[in-house]
C-alpha cells in the first residue's frame, strides 16, 4: 500500500469534515431569507440567525437589561468619579454663571419657561400671596388689635387731665370695638381687592432686579456651591438610579435595536465576536474527519 493510499483516506475524511462544518458555520447565517420550491418552503431556510432573530434580539436584551447592565451598575457609573466630577464641574459654573447674571429674574425664567406659562405662574403666585396675606390678618385679628391699642394711646394721651375723669376703661371700649369689628369686617371684605395691587406691584418690582442682586446677601461661594451639587446630585444618584434604570427601559431598547438591525448587521457583530472559535470549529471538523480516516485505516 502505497503513501497515496495510506492518506488517501484520512484526507478525503478531513475534506469532508472541514466543508461539513463550513456549510454548518454558514447555515447559521444564510439564506437570509426562505427558499421555496413550488410554493413550499426548503428546510433550513432562512438560516438560524435570520429566522431566529426576534428570539435573539429579545435574548440579548434580557441579559443586558438584567445581568449586564442593571441599576447597581447605572449607580455605580453616575458615581463614578469621572461622571460626578464632570457634572459638578458643569452645575458650578452654571450656577456661577446666574449669580453673576446681570438679566433680570423676568428675563431669565422666560429663557427657559414660556412666556404663558410664566404668566401663569406669576398669576398663580399673584393669588396664593394675596391669599396668604389676608388669611394672616384675619386670624391676627387686626380690628381687635386696633380696638385694645387704640383704647390705650386714648386712656394714656389723656392721663392726668379732666377728661381722663369721664373717659373710664368701660367707655373707651364701648368706643374702640365697634370700630375694632368695622376693621375686621373690611380686611374680610375688601382685603384681597386692596391687598392684591401691592403683592402685584412688589413682584413687578423683584422680577425687574438683576438676578446678581438677588445673590448679594446670600454667602454662596464656589466650594459651598460644590458641597450642596455633591449632596443633591449624590442623594439623586443613590435613591433615583433604580427608577432612571427602569424608565431607560435597557432591555427593550436593545430588544427593539437588534429586531431593527438588518440580517447582515447581526451577523457581521456576531462574527467580531466569534470569528475565531467558529474558524476553529470548521478546522475541528478536518481534524476529526482526518482520525477518523486513519481509523478505518486500522480497523
Amino acid at each position: 500500500m502505497n503513501l497515496i493510499e495510506i492518506l488517501g483516506g484520512p484526507l478525503i475524511g478531513a475534506v469532508i469534515g472541514y466543508f461539513t462544518n463550513y456549510i454548518a458555520v454558514k447555515m447559521l447565517f444564510h439564506p437570509l431569507k426562505p427558499v421555496k420550491i413550488g410554493g413550499k418552503v426548503l428546510p433550513f431556510t432562512p438560516g438560524i440567525i435570520p429566522k431566529g432573530k426576534p428570539r435573539l434580539a429579545k435574548a440579548l436584551g434580557k441579559a443586558v437589561g438584567e445581568k449586564l447592565f442593571t441599576h447597581e451598575d447605572l449607580k455605580a457609573m453616575l458615581l463614578s468619579r469621572e461622571i460626578k466630577e464632570s457634572v459638578l464641574d458643569s452645575a458650578v459654573k452654571g450656577i456661577q454663571e446666574v449669580q453673576n447674571s446681570q438679566d433680570s429674574l423676568e428675563t431669565f425664567m422666560e429663557q427657559y419657561i414660556d412666556t404663558e406659562d410664566y404668566e401663569h405662574m406669576r398669576g398663580q403666585l399673584e393669588k396664593l400671596l394675596t391669599e396668604k396675606i389676608t388669611q394672616g390678618l384675619e386670624k391676627l385679628d387686626v380690628g381687635r388689635i386696633i380696638a385694645e391699642e387704640g383704647a390705650k394711646e386714648v386712656k394714656e394721651k389723656f392721663q392726668g387731665s379732666m377728661v381722663s375723669m369721664f373717659l373710664k376703661d368701660d367707655l373707651i371700649k364701648s368706643i374702640a370695638a365697634p370700630i375694632g369689628d368695622k376693621v375686621g369686617e373690611y380686611i374680610k371684605e375688601n382685603g384681597r381687592d386692596k391687598i392684591r395691587p401691592l403683592v402685584v406691584g412688589e413682584i413687578a418690582a423683584a422680577e425687574s432686579r438683576p438676578i446678581c442682586q438677588w445673590f448679594e446677601h446670600i454667602p454662596l461661594g464656589e466650594e459651598k456651591i460644590r458641597q450642596l451639587a455633591d449632596r443633591l446630585y449624590t442623594r439623586i444618584a443613590e435613591e433615583k438610579a433604580g427608577d432612571l434604570a427602569e424608565k431607560f427601559q435597557i432591555a427593550q431598547v436593545v430588544e427593539e435595536k437588534v429586531n431593527c438591525m438588518d440580517v447582515a448587521e447581526v451577523e457581521e457583530i456576531l462574527l467580531g465576536v466569534m470569528k475565531k472559535e467558529l474558524n476553529a470549529v470548521v478546522n475541528l471538523g478536518a481534524l476529526i474527519g482526518f482520525v477518523i480516516g486513519l481509523l478505518n485505516l486500522l480497523f
